[in-house]
């Protein structure tokens, strides 16, 4: 009765050592899941947006021609600017700054650059002084400027004579800068604005001799924002629960564990022989009979170490049980070498 009851514990523990090892795994595995996502997450809050928008427009004004007919101005999209036909270009500039919500206290300053180029070749930036003698440049956020198509080509034809170049093409670069700070939703804008615009005497051989002016309207878009990290107590409980779950499934496994081996049957004593054997098959021989009474008898802490000697006397190692005593042994003249184990 006894052993039966101890085979079901046996049984019993075996399975419960399976269950709780899968369930420890598996709430290992939770822990690592768990990890992957993060405690807290970024939101971001705009609180405010707002717009730089810088808008130029030309009127260009024509020499008597045959392409246009009667037509004295062309406006954008009208028609293509013909350097031969285009006697002034009156261009403005028009700055304005939108923002939601309304900013307070706004501060805006500006200054204005205007360079003659020709590519590759030479660069003249204009002083104040000369940019309003040559292009009429009025003060102001919002300006104006005449571009005679005349003077600019006798200035170009002046740097080229003492620059020893020859430009068919050239440029007009106009650069305001426009710095604005403001208050607003208890930030600050301070930003640049940079709406630079070129006008490009060209020379093409399929399209002949034209002024290109490109970028009438351009914008810089901006935002302020706040960000936020956020709690997220679904992750936290996740993670203490995988915690729960581990350490519960690891005690149980523990507790299964010691079962299983507490009512494990112990290795019957053959088996422990066998095993003991195995490796030195060869060398040992069964007997029945007690080893014979020696005048010398020399006790060797182990059965490789009986082997070893063995193996240099050229001797067999043998074996006999009797009173649960398993003796191997190797005779040599009058000296017995010995090992002894009880199982």
């Amino acid at each position: 009765m006894h052993k039966l009851k101890q085979i079901n514990m046996l049984k019993l523990s075996k399975i419960l050592f399976i269950i709780f090892s899968c369930a420890t795994i598996i709430s290992v595995l939770s822990i690592y899941y768990t990890h992957q996502f993060p405690m807290y997450k970024t939101q971001t809050t705009t609180l405010c947006t707002y717009q730089h928008m810088g808008t130029y427009n030309y009127v260009a004004k024509l020499k008597p021609n045959i392409i246009y007919g009667n037509k004295t101005t062309l406006v954008p999209g009208e028609g293509a600017l013909y350097t031969a036909i285009v006697k002034q270009i009156n261009l403005t500039f028009t700055y304005v700054f939108s923002c939601n919500p309304k900013p307070e206290n706004t501060t805006i300053s500006h200054q204005i650059t205007i360079q003659v180029e020709s590519p590759r070749r030479w660069t003249k930036k204009l002083s104040d002084a000369e940019a309003k003698e040559m292009f009429k440049l009025s003060s102001g956020l919002n300006f104006s400027i005449q571009v005679n198509c005349t003077k600019i080509r006798e200035l170009v034809d002046s740097i080229d004579r003492e620059t020893g170049t020859r430009s068919s093409t050239y440029s007009i670069h106009i650069k305001p800068e426009i710095h604005i700070t403001a208050n607003v939703a208890k930030q600050k804008i301070n930003e640049t604005f940079t709406p630079e615009l070129t006008i490009a005497f060209k020379s093409e051989a399929e399209k002949g001799n034209y002024i290109d002016i490109q970028n009438l309207n351009q914008t810089k878009p901006g935002a302020i924002t706040e960000t936020h990290q956020i709690f997220l107590p679904k992750v936290q409980t996740q993670r203490t629960t995988s915690y729960v779950a581990t350490a519960i499934t690891a005690i149980a496994l523990i507790i299964s564990a010691f079962l299983y081996v507490r009512y494990k049957p112990p290795t019957p004593p053959e088996k422990i022989i066998e095993k003991l054997k195995a490796p030195y098959k060869e060398l040992i021989a069964e007997t029945t009979q007690k080893p014979p009474e020696t005048e010398t008898t020399i006790e060797v802490g182990t059965i490789e170490d009986l082997a070893k000697i063995a193996e240099i006397l050229a001797k067999p190692i043998f074996h006999v049980s009797f009173n649960k005593t398993n003796l191997f042994y190797v005779l040599d003249t009058d000296i017995k070498y010995q090992f002894k184990i009880k199982v």
